[in-house]
Order: structure tokens, then sequence, then C-alpha cells
């Protein structure tokens, strides 16, 4: 079923690019040849005011064209200041800001910006745009009280040039509008608000793009040309809106939804239809994507790409595009290990920055400097910059405030490559007590940009430190391996608790009390960053006094005054210091106490709603914790795949958790798997032999270090990378090709090892009443006159000319068949209890009464976020409703807000189970259906065949006995022939079923 799929989507990548818009990049276009551009651009500027203007304007028209943006940038400085007296003219001022901080100066930009918002003979839409671009540069920088109190002064301006326009100049309104939501996702941002910042954005890009549509449409019907002045100025906004979508969605952990976008719109630039200029920022939005997504030889490509094109048409190595070009180039250098390029690329970043306080500042980041000192050997300097750091916070914080746990948790790191393991450690326990024992630490400690960046390798290189002793014989503390397990639990769960957390609007709109709790939590945690921002800001004024006050001009000035007048003098002074002081106090116990409120709002939101607060700030229990969680004669067996290692731990309930690790790193497992799920997919025709060697070395190299005992005959897996794909089932516990794993056990999967806890918080609520509801055949064809509007909602987020038909993907007949074998041998009624064809809509899923059925099985496609244009989750594909401009996708949104007492969701046909990239995404759907009611999923990983799935599936779930051991039970009915008279013996019929959650229920 599943290769039908994937050959549509082929052809789909192929097709979609030619489909999109044809803009430009939102600056007037120029039809103006080489020679022509060069000539203008040589001619010399008269004196009088008039003439100099109009030829200003038709020299910036010339760089234009040349995309020479130094001499843009250039150009539009002098019409910024001449235009001012003409009619019209203060459009160049907006120009300009814009300019300057893309292409020449972000320095200089914000300067600027608050010169013209400041100047009250301007018209208030001019103030208003200067005051925006100043916040949205101070946004950029670290000094969040200016910043903030800048954002209200740029409030007001809007609300004066919003009544002056009226209904006047709607393009304008419009344009107001757009740069207005931009910089308030900035604020968003600031203030830990990421969903929010999201939302914002798609609204700016819904807003920008319906102004193109206006734009292009003429009063007497027809439209403009597409680079047409008026259309590419609004199509300006709209290209910055979805490059600022873009970062949003990286910071939310959604690189792959962040890729898609950018690749889309590189497709437009190769083809001709965007400017190099958009090229070159598109290149290195893919860039800061690709580091999110690991991909650091692409994302390196494309920077590196993107910073060529930037600095050969001009732009300044201060400008905001060459500095986003390159801060990539140094995250993917890392990222790569090429510590010593990504030392001097750094070092000559910042110099090159020397005269632009604000790029500097932005790019000069203590955590990186720490580290590539460190990487580089130079462990004194990089202890420098770290103690120096860590002084200071325990000063502003004390120590168990999760700003200095990070400081502790960078210098565990440097100590950590200096060999110093006792030091490292005593540094990473209360880190980890912040960010493991505490879930509320990760929403305290924003694990985004440098920060994120440098605590995820501090991470990764405690673990890589733990396999390398254990490779090399050494002994480790049973501390160490404790706190590694849960370090690779939260590297398992960290891919998905965010896109879970953005995933829950829809929940959230229909439970308004758990709703207000969480806007209590969220102005807590705003209060909280505000206290401590005014602690800094207040203790900064301490040091300067603190400084002054001893300082050898003070010291000078003191002596030269008469004895009655210094003593007058240094009275003076020492109250002032003395008063400040007072004021760290008081600052310093009302941060104490908002802290402690947030910390009890958060406990409130646990108590109420412990499922939501395990869907979105999972715990990480400690094998101790884990132990409890499981019965006699079940284990479980956590995999962490490092680059070149593997770690394994097996926890049973009444033993010593049991460590070891395997020289076989992530790279060489997806070799592996990919091979065996290769030898075992029959769906193409061919019959390999069974990869024996292959299935053997999966518990050779993994499972028999751990010594895992005879009595276990439930075996729980929480595997990452790769391995999440292997069809453990079928692993062979001798080189024999008979001794399959479900031989001695049953095997479940978890999205991580966290998720028993969530799994067996409570007891199983009574059996619902009812046997089954079906959802499956969906008929896509009636989606065909649709075309883009099938899927509006999603469409509305991102350029949406997708250039594919929702219809058009493969149909799935086989699956009626099977959900209705199904249905009879449970004792459900086909005719009321199944959805299929035209009926298997979105629609009908949220509207019908699920709480009373046992099972709810879904047969259709299972999509994972980028195999189609604005899929951004993992979603169901199914018929599309009489609505066309209604989603036919049954999004993880959706499956947060069903009400299921299900003892199983069946995922027929999806192929969700299988590969990496949907590892993550499969885990964030697999807990969304845990969240909704279900105990167990039962998914695939790879395409079935159609008349063993239903002997499979029916025997499974009729069984009496629980779901594990009824899905062992069915599997070795195959292998032995019970089941299919032999024909279904290959681990292609049975080995393709992932059950995930609780085995016993």
């Amino acid at each position: 079923m599943r290769h039908r799929l994937w050959a549509w989507l082929l052809a789909l990548a192929v097709g979609t690019a030619a489909a999109q818009v044809d803009e430009d990049d939102g600056e007037t276009p120029v039809v103006m040849a080489e020679a022509e551009a060069q000539a203008l651009l040589a001619e010399a500027l008269p004196a009088e005011p008039a003439a100099r203007y109009a030829l200003l304007q038709r020299q910036a028209r010339a760089a234009q064209a040349l995309e020479q943006r130094g001499k843009y940038v250039e150009l539009l400085s002098e019409l910024a200041t001449l235009g001012r007296s003409q009619s019209g003219g203060e459009v160049w001022i907006r120009q300009y800001l814009s300019a300057e901080f893309i292409w020449g100066s972000s320095g200089k930009s914000l300067a600027a910006a608050d010169a013209f918002a400041s100047d009250t003979t301007l018209a208030p839409s001019t103030r208003a745009a200067a005051a925006l671009r100043q916040v949205y540069a101070l946004a950029q920088a670290r000094d969040r009280s200016v910043m903030e109190r800048m954002w209200s002064r740029a409030q007001g301006l809007v609300k004066q040039a919003q009544e002056q326009l009226g209904d006047r100049d709607p393009a304008a309104a419009l344009r107001l509008r757009v740069d207005q939501l931009q910089v308030r996702s900035e604020i968003e941002r600031w203030g830990g608000r990421l969903g929010d910042a999201v939302a914002t954005l798609r609204e700016a890009v819904r807003l920008a793009q319906k102004g193109v549509e206006d734009a292009r449409r003429l009063p007497g019907g027809g439209q403009r040309p597409a680079r047409d002045p008026a259309v590419q100025d609004i199509y300006g906004w709209y290209d910055g809106s979805q490059g600022m979508l873009t970062y949003a969605l990286v910071r939310q952990g959604r690189a792959p939804e962040a890729i898609q976008v950018a690749q889309g719109n590189l497709a437009l630039w190769r083809s001709g239809q965007l400017s190099d200029s958009l090229g070159a920022r598109w290149s290195y939005r893919l860039g800061q994507a690709q580091v999110a997504a690991r991909q650091y030889a692409a994302a390196l490509e494309n920077a590196q790409r993107a910073d060529d094109m930037l600095q050969r048409s001009g732009a300044g190595p201060a400008s905001h595009t060459r500095w986003l070009a390159r801060q990539e180039q140094v995250r993917a250098l890392i990222g790569l290990h090429r510590w010593p390029e990504a030392d001097a690329f750094y070092r000559d970043f910042l110099a090159s920055l020397a005269e632009d306080s604000l790029a500097r500042d932005r790019a000069s980041d203590w955590r990186l400097r720490a580290l590539l000192a460190a990487k580089n050997g130079r462990f004194d300097e990089a202890m420098e910059a770290v103690e120096r750091v860590l002084r200071f916070r325990q000063r502003l914080y004390g120590d168990a405030h999760p700003q200095t746990q990070e400081a502790a948790g960078v210098r565990a790191l440097v100590r950590l490559l200096r060999g110093d393991m006792a030091g490292a450690w005593s540094d990473y326990q209360p880190l980890f007590a912040a960010l493991l024992d505490s879930p509320g630490g990760w929403q305290d400690l924003d694990l985004s940009g440098a920060r994120g960046f440098v605590l995820g390798l501090a991470f990764d290189e405690f673990l890589r430190e733990i396999a390398a002793r254990a490779l090399r014989g050494e002994p480790l503390e049973p501390a160490w391996t404790d706190r590694a397990l849960q370090v690779a639990d939260r590297l398992q769960t960290g891919a998905t608790h965010r896109a879970l957390a953005d995933a829950t609007a829809r929940l959230l709109a229909t439970t308004p009390a758990l709703r207000e709790l969480l806007e209590a939590e969220a102005s807590l945690r705003a209060a909280a960053a505000s206290r401590n921002g005014a602690l800094a800001a207040t203790l900064a004024d301490e040091d300067r006094l603190r400084r002054r006050n001893g300082s050898d001009e003070t010291k000078a000035e003191l002596k030269a005054l008469p004895d009655a007048e210094r003593k007058k003098r240094q009275k003076v002074l020492a109250d002032e210091l003395a008063a400040v002081r007072e004021q760290v106090r008081q600052q310093r116990e009302q941060a104490q106490s908002a802290r402690e409120a947030l910390t009890g709002q958060r406990e409130r939101v646990a108590q109420a709603y412990p499922a939501y607060a395990d869907l979105v700030t999972p715990p990480l229990p400690s094998p101790a914790a884990l132990q409890k969680l499981l019965s006699p004669g079940e284990a479980l067996l956590v995999v962490q795949p490092l680059e070149s290692a593997t770690l394994a731990w097996w926890v049973t309930p009444g033993a010593p958790t049991r460590f070891a690790a395997s020289a076989i790193g992530a790279a060489g497992w997806a070799d592996k798997v990919a091979q065996i799920r290769t030898a075992l997919d029959l769906s193409r025709g061919a019959r390999p032999p069974l990869p024996v060697a292959g299935l053997h070395e999966v518990w050779r190299e993994i499972v028999a270090p751990l010594q895992p005992g005879a009595d276990v005959k439930s075996l729980l897996v929480a595997a990452d990378g790769a391995l999440a794909a292997l069809p453990f089932a079928a692993v062979l516990t001798t080189p024999e090709s008979g001794a399959f794993v479900v031989r001695r056990m049953a095997v479940t999967q978890l999205p991580s090892a966290g998720a028993l806890f969530a799994l067996r918080r409570t007891a199983a609520p009574p059996l619902a009443a009812k046997a089954l509801f079906g959802v499956g055949d969906p008929q896509f064809k009636s989606a065909a006159k649709a075309g883009r509007a099938a899927l509006g909602q999603a469409a509305t987020r991102y350029d949406a000319a997708w250039g594919f038909s929702y219809g058009d993907i493969p149909p799935l007949p086989e699956t009626r068949a099977e959900l209705t074998a199904l249905a009879k041998a449970l004792g459900a009624n086909p005719q009321t209890d199944l959805l299929l064809g035209a009926a298997a809509t979105r629609e009908a899923v949220l509207e019908a009464k699920l709480l009373d059925r046992r099972v709810v099985a879904f047969a259709t496609h299972g999509l994972m976020p980028g195999e189609l244009p604005g899929v951004s989750k993992p979603a169901l594909a199914l018929a599309p409703s009489a609505d066309a401009s209604a989603s036919p996708l049954l999004e993880l949104d959706d499956v947060l807000a069903l009400r299921l007492n299900a003892q199983a969701v069946l995922l027929s046909a999806c192929n969700t189970a299988a590969g990496e990239q949907g590892g993550a995404a499969m885990s964030g759907l697999v807990r969304g259906f845990f969240f909704a009611g279900s105990r167990s999923v039962l998914a695939t990983h790879w395409s079935v065949e159609t008349a063993s799935a239903a002997a499979l599936t029916t025997a499974t779930f009729s069984a009496k006995a629980p779901r594990a051991e009824a899905l062992r039970m069915a599997q070795l009915g195959m292998i032995e022939g019970q089941l299919g008279g032999g024909r279904w013996a290959h681990p292609f019929y049975w080995a393709g079923y992932a059950l995930f959650g609780d085995p016993s229920r």
C-alpha cells in the first residue's frame, strides 16, 4: 500500500516548484539593461536639489537592478534625507531603514530609526514605521527593558498612524499592520511565548498574501503583472513574514516544516522567479533549519553560498543578512566537529563587526567562546570566560536559579573536555537536577539559540564520555549511567514535546478551566522574567557605582576638595551606592517570590490536569522510578545511538539497572536497519534471503552485553534514531534463522522511557461497551475539484500555490475488506461502526462519540511532516467533506481533542512506525493518542499485505489476553502455520506491526 504513496509523493516533489507564484524580492523591480544601469550610476549628481533627487531615484533603481546592495543603501540614505522636502518623499525613510538593516549596518539602522521615530515633523505613519524598525532591531540585542519601553512608544505611534490613515490608504494600513505583527512576534519570542509568535507570524503571512492579491487586482477586472511596483512592495512584507516564520518554527522544534518552506522558495530562485538577493536569504534560512535538524554538511553549503552571494552584492559585514549567513556557518562547522575552522571563522566574524556594536553584541556569545576555546585546547581562556559569567549569576540569582545552573553546565562541558570528570560531574549535577528532575526547568531555560546549541553539546559530550569509558572497559559510577539514561530519555522526548505543546490549541479551546490556569502561568512566567530583568539592570547600576566610587578619577576629585566638602561628597557617593544595594536586596526577594509563585502555579496545573502536564512537560523518571513501574517478568530496554557509539540500559524490577555500550554509532545502525528492512520487505516482488547476520547483530551488540534473564516475558523497547524503525520482534537471539525474539517474549515499543510513567500513573478505566469504530478506504478523488482549497487552513500559513491535487493520493480499496473482517470478528456492525469511502471524513471522526469503543481503527495513509506541502505535523489522510475549504487531514491537534476509552488504536496501512525521518513525528502521534485515552497504538513498519493484515489484526483483537501477548500469539500463529497455513511465516507478514503503549492492558 504505502509504496504507492511514496511514488506519488516523489512525483509531487518534482512538480511542485513550478506552480509557485511568480514574485520577486519585494523592492520595486526595474527592467533595465546592465549597460544602461552602469551608465546611470556613473553619472555625477547635480547640486540642484530637485535634479539631484530625481537622479538619485533613477540611480537607486539602477543599483537595485544590478543588485549592488552597498551602493543601493548609500543612495537610499541620501534619498531619505532629500525626500523629506519632496511630495511623498518620506517613503524613502522606510525603505532606507529596511535596506540599511538588511544590507548595510544593523547598528546604523537602529540609530537612524530612533532619530526618525523621535522627529515630530514627520508623518505619524513614517514615525510609526521607524519606531517599529527600531524595536525589531532592539529585539536582536540584549537589553529587554529598552526594547519594552520602545515597544510601548511604537504601539502609540501605530495607533496615531492608523487613525490618520483611516480608510484612505488600505495598502499603507496593511503594510503597517504586517510590520506591527512582525515586531510583536519578536516581543512574544522574548517572552518565551513561542506558540504565540508562530500564530502572529501566520497572521502576518495571511495578511501580506491578501495584500499581494489585492495589489494585483485591477478595478475594472483583470490583474496587474506580478512585477508591478505596487505588487512587489507588499510582496516584500510577505517574503519577510515567511522568512521570520521559518525561524519561529525552528525555535518550536519544527525544523522539517521550516526546511520545506525554504526549499520551496529556493526552487523558485533556481527557476529564475526570485532575485539572487532573495535566493541568498532563502539559502541561509534553509541553512538554519538544517542546523536544527543536524544536517550540518548541507547547512554549511547553503550558508556559505548565501554569504558569498551577499558579499558579491555589496552587503556589509554588519548587515542582518550576512550576520545570519555567517552565524549558521559557525554552527554548521561546530556540528561537523571542524573545531579549528569554526574557531578561526568565529574570530574573523567578530572582528568584522568591530564598528557595529549591535551586530557584535548579537554575535558575541560567551557560551560559544568558551566552547571553541576548550575544543581548541585553550582551556584557561575557556574557564575564564565561564567563571566570569558564573560568578555574576551566582551573585545576581543565587546558586539554585536556572541561569546559574546553565553557567555551571557550560563549565561542566569545559571541565569534561579538559579531562576533569570529577569537576565536571560536580557542575553537571545542578544542571541535571534543574532540567531532568523538574520538567518545568525546560521552560525556564528556553533551549533555543546559542544556549540550546551549547547545552545540547554539553549533554552530548557527557554521553560521549560515558560511552568512551564503557568501551575502554573502565568502571562507571551508577550515578553517571543513571543520569545518562535520563539524558537519553530527554533526547528521545525533546524532538516532540514542543510540537505537542503547539498542537494543544484545539484542546484548550474546549477546556476553558485549563486555559485559564495556563494563562495565569504564562503571566507569572512573564512577571518572573520581568523581575529578573529589573534585578539585572539594578545590579549593573550597583557595579557601575562601585567602580565609580573606587576609580582613580573619583579619588582625585575627592582629594582636590576641602575636608568638609570631601566628607559631604563621600557621604553622597556612599548613600547612592547603599540605596542601590538596598534596591538589589528588595528586587532579589521579589524575583524569588515571583519564581515561587510560578512553581506553585505549575503544581496546580499538574494536580488539576496531570495528563496535560505529562503531555507538554513529560517526566524523565530515574532508573529507580522506572523499576517501580515495572511488573515481574517485564524488562525495559532503552537504546540511545550516538555519533560513534550506542548506549543501552536494561531495567527490571528489583534488580540493579544494567548498562552497556556498543562501538556501532548512529550512522552505522542507520545503514544496518535499512538493509534489514529492505531484506524483509517482500512488497516489491523479490524474495531475498532472511538477513540472519544483521538480525542477530542487533541482539549481540545491544542486548546480549546486558545479560537479559530468561524470566523476561514482556520486553518494552524505547529506542531512538534508526533503531526505532527496527522490527524488534524479528531480531534473532542466536545465529539461527528461527530464533526470533518473539519466541521468547512479547515486544512493545515506547516513545520514550518516561512515557511508561504516564501510561501507568492511574488505573485503567472500565472497558468500553462497544467493540469497534473504524475509518478506512477514504475517497480522495472527491477532492479533485477542490485543488489547493482542500487543505485551505494549512495553505494560508505559507506560500500556498502547491501545484498538486489531493485527489491524486493513491486509493486504498483493500482496507475496506480488512476493516469489515475485523468488525465481524469483534462482533461490530460494519454498517454502523465503520466510516468508509466518502463518509470517512475528518468532520465525521471529530463528531463521533468514541468513549464507548474498545478499538478505534484508521486504515489510511499516514503523513509525516514535510511529505505534503503545508503538512507540518503527523496526520492521517481522510476523505474531503462538502466544505472545500476544510482540511481533510486528521492532524495531531485533532487527535489531542478526541475523547477515547480505547484499549487500542489501530493505524493500519499507515506505515507510521517506519523510518528515522518520521520517528519523532510518530512519537508525537502516539503520545497524542495516549493523551486522548488509548492504552496502546498498533502501527505498521511497512506496507503490509492485505489478507495477512486482516488475519493478524483480527486474531490480535479477538484474543482474551493482554494486548502485547495477544499480538505475540498471533505472530507465533503465523510463524508456526496456524494462521495462513505456513504461507505467512516470513517476517514480512508478521514483524511489520509495532505495538506502542502498555503491554499489560
